[in-house]
């Protein structure tokens, strides 16, 4: 048997392998060192059996994985997305969306698919929103008495929109599969992702006002009428901190102010603080106990501020001072970026060393001592117990942040390194940052729910270690497959049909759309689309217009049956009464608003092509 032959019995092999359920990253990782054994087998050269190229080859792959730039922002778009998902905030955004477009044909599936477009931007997990929304939205549309196959399809192809619209974890995985650059690709993204949402929206407008039987408009005792300085304040506090958080970081990304690696970590920072301020605005509504005891939940506050005032005070000057400073530093990279200086010198911060404590204590004493008195300090006093507690918080780790921050100054004499920090100057701020630290650190501790936080750190690593292990075994098999000469192999079979640019797009794309019945995206990037890219410059084909056809391909995958992982998704929490067979009927005008999308991309190419030529050039 001939190399290639051995190859492709390789290739055969795998794909049985993984239709009986083995794991896949580990199924790769095993034939790619079994069959490189045997391809890198030299008995004259070998003085023990492990002596033998493959296992280098397996080490080398890993330490790639581990050392790449680009995934790394998988793991922080991953942690964003997991405690948006856990902080009710989606909860938030549907209920304001559905108010905010009561008027319009299909109100509730409107609101559901603008939920689940921007809830699976922010997550860029298909089973994480089908799931969530399928608990969330689809109960109370078939309350409100939508046709159960209509209301499934809704959600269903919702839910796969975030594996095409930015910041998308997809594109990332395509981009170190493909060498082409995840800010040309998001940005390539950005109008196919969006056509695709508003052909759904159109269809759904559509066929509500055609059939309004299956969408029925929300009876006047079913919602609240609400005026619209209302319903926009709703929008402001729901819609419009979620939407701003993600158009920040792709923002940051496509106008390079930010790697997106970079970007990534601000977002997944950017969703903690999102999360942190819904749930201290429930903690101050009493609609969520946050475990603090009978204290937290009386109402008697002026004992509280009599007994522990001071620590308070120092809680509420830090924070103001704090968020004076952050305003600072976000004012002044603004001025940065267009060319002007804030300071003269351009010092990271105002003023000296110290000036920020005695500023946040000077603001305490005049909290403490006028704050009844004066109405512009009373209004910084807290009103219940759990913001005097959350003042308490903070006034304690800053005084706890000090206390370090002196330690940490005082010990730099005794050991014999104080003129090297001097020189360097981190002992004059080493207050400051203990002040600040502590109290941000400490009061954040305090209000995050740490077990929602230890689901999204713990779901983060799984599903990284998962894609990591999917790179590992991939690029090991994909090695060997080379070397075996089964890309050649499969290069001049498809050359040797001579096929038009079209009619080969047409192929790869039908091999990706039957190739996600059994598999998931991930697989399919990082296994199988590699096989396509060597072959993509003798059609003339750009790889970012064929990365985002794939992407675009791959909500067929999710939708169609007899293997819609959507459906299965959204079956596993649908009410019993809900059978398969409706949801797949539900999903199947869906799935052809994507054929058409793709048409339309295949048509009208500058859709994908047009903005990242623009922005960066051909």
């Amino acid at each position: 048997m001939s190399d290639p032959q051995v190859a492709v019995l390789m290739l055969t092999l795998f794909i049985f392998t993984i239709l009986l359920g083995f794991p896949i990253a580990f199924t790769l990782v095993a034939m790619g060192v079994g069959f490189g054994y045997y391809a890198y087998y030299d008995a004259e050269r070998m003085t023990s059996i492990f002596d033998n190229r493959v296992f280098d080859l397996l080490v080398n792959q890993t330490y790639s994985v581990m050392a790449s730039d680009v995934l790394t922002a998988v793991p922080l778009f991953l942690f964003m997305g997991y405690i948006v998902e856990r902080a009710n905030i989606v909860d938030r955004l549907f209920s304001t969306l559905q108010i905010a477009l009561r008027r319009l044909p299909g109100s509730m599936a409107i609101a559901a698919l603008a939920t689940c477009a921007l809830f699976a931007t922010a997550t860029g997990i298909v089973g994480a929103v089908v799931t969530l929304m399928g608990l969330l939205a689809f109960p109370a549309m078939l309350k409100a008495r939508y046709d159960t196959s209509f209301a499934a399809g809704v959600i269903c192809a919702g839910g796969c929109l975030g594996i095409l619209i930015p910041p998308s974890i997809m594109l990332i995985v395509y981009s170190a599969a493909s060498n082409v650059s995840v800010v040309k690709l998001y940005a390539g993204a950005i109008l196919p992702g969006f056509m695709l949402a508003g052909l759904y929206i159109i269809y759904v407008i559509g066929r509500a006002w055609l059939n309004p039987k299956i969408a029925p408009k929300p009876r006047p005792e079913d919602i609240e009428d609400m005026s619209m300085g209302r319903v926009l304040i709703m929008m402001a506090t729901s819609f419009f901190p979620l939407a701003f958080l993600i158009l920040s970081v792709l923002g940051a990304i496509l106008f390079g102010l930010a790697t997106p690696s970079e970007a990534a970590a601000v977002g997944a920072v950017g969703a903690l603080v999102l999360a942190a301020g819904y749930r201290m605005g429930g903690i101050r509504a009493g609609t969520i106990d946050p475990g603090w005891g009978e204290l937290a939940r009386s109402k008697d506050a002026g004992f509280a501020l009599a007994v522990r005032g001071w620590v308070q005070a120092i809680g509420i000057g830090g924070i103001i001072t704090g968020v004076g400073y952050v305003v600072y530093l976000l004012a002044r990279l603004v001025l940065h970026s267009t060319g002007t200086f804030l300071m003269p010198d351009d010092r990271p911060m105002p003023l000296v060393a110290g000036a920020a404590i005695i500023i946040a204590l000077l603001i305490a004493v005049c909290v403490r001592g006028f704050g009844d008195r004066i109405p512009v300090l009373n209004r910084l006093l807290p009103r219940s117990r759990q913001a005097l507690l959350m003042a308490e918080f903070a006034g304690k780790g800053a005084l706890g942040g000090l206390a370090l921050g002196a330690f940490y100054f005082v010990l730099m004499g005794p050991l014999g390194v104080g003129e090297y920090f001097t020189e360097h100057e981190p002992t004059l701020w080493g207050l400051d940052v203990g002040f600040f630290l502590g109290l941000f650190a400490y009061f954040a501790l305090r209000i995050t729910d740490q077990g929602r936080l230890q689901e999204s750190v713990y779901l983060t690593v799984r599903t990284s270690a998962m894609v990591c292990w999917l790179f590992v075994g991939s690029w090991t098999f994909a090695s060997v497959f080379s070397y075996l000469g089964g890309h050649n192999m499969i290069r001049e079979f498809v050359l040797a049909m001579e096929l038009s640019p079209i009619m080969f797009l047409i192929l790869a794309q039908l091999i990706i759309f039957f190739l996600g019945w059994p598999l998931e995206w991930s697989e399919i990037i990082i296994i199988f689309v590699p096989i396509f890219l060597p072959m993509l410059p003798n059609f003339g084909i750009d790889p970012l217009f064929f990365g985002i056809l794939v992407a675009l391909n791959l909500q067929t995958s999710f939708l169609t049956p007899p293997m819609a992982m959507a459906a299965f998704y959204l079956k596993g929490v649908a009410p019993p009464h809900v059978q398969l067979v409706d949801i797949f009927k539900g999903v199947l005008p869906f799935l052809s608003m994507v054929i058409l999308a793709m048409i339309i991309l295949y048509i009208v190419p500058d859709i994908a092509l047009g903005l990242p030529n623009y922005l960066y050039g051909k």
